[in-house]
């Protein structure tokens, strides 16, 4: 009969001592992220027309009896909000996200409308209040890339964006003479899709809120806002 060699067990024990850390480390999951991301943001620079002018026309309506006329438009912006964004995402792992995103922007104006008539000696004036307003709403699905997740205080990312493009225009004349007043509303004929590109830099406060500034095109071309994670 074979003698068994004392200490065999525990060269055994102390073999598997040494290589069950390897195998502990190799089940361990990797570490946490929130998936989820809401983003609200305001546009600091972004172009857009809104009326702020004053524009006469003169006409001839017969030149023989010298018979003349003009009008007047002066136009005032009221309130121009610039592009207002809320964004929604979800992380699938921590470098890329899906989402949604809405922008609004629009402005309010009002001013005077000012119809003159000459008739030989005859000075015929008439006013006429002017009202404008355009709500421009704008509806992505943005796909968003993450780099340098593994820093806890700065990351950055780049997203792009597709979606639809709704512009609401009012416009409104209300005499002062007590003539019919007379008003339009119309949805935007123009290119109904919206894009956007947009490079961002998201500085983390906490694990759960971040300020975030981002540069891009199709919308605001610098931005702020702040990001709950969650």
């Amino acid at each position: 009969m074979k003698k068994k060699q004392p200490g065999s067990f525990w060269k055994f024990a102390l073999l598997i001592g040494l290589l069950l850390p390897g195998f502990t480390n190799a089940q361990t999951p990797e570490k946490t992220y929130k998936k989820f991301n809401l983003s609200l943001g305001y546009g600091l620079v972004s172009y857009f027309y809104s009326p702020n002018q004053e524009i006469t026309n003169y006409y001839w309506s017969d030149s023989v009896n010298n018979i003349s006329s003009s009008q007047t438009d002066v136009v005032v912006t009221d309130v121009k909000i610039k592009p207002i964004y809320l964004r929604f995402d979800y992380k699938w792992d921590p470098k890329n996200s899906i989402g949604f995103m809405a922008i609004y922007n629009g402005y309010k104006a009002s001013g005077i409308r000012t119809d003159s008539i000459w008739n030989g000696n005859t000075y015929d004036i008439s006013n006429t209040d002017l009202f404008y307003s355009m709500h421009r709403l704008r509806f992505q699905v943005v796909y968003t890339r993450h780099f340098f997740v593994d820093r806890p205080r700065v990351n950055t990312y780049f997203y792009t964006s597709l979606g639809v493009n709704l512009k609401f225009n009012k416009f409104k004349e209300e005499s002062q003479e007590g003539l019919p007043n007379y008003s339009s509303f119309d949805v935007s004929r123009g290119f109904p899709i919206s894009s956007r590109l947009c490079y961002g830099l998201r500085y983390n406060f906490s694990e759960s809120m971040s300020l975030h500034t981002e540069f891009g095109l199709g919308g605001p071309l610098l931005s702020i806002g702040l990001t709950a994670k969650f």
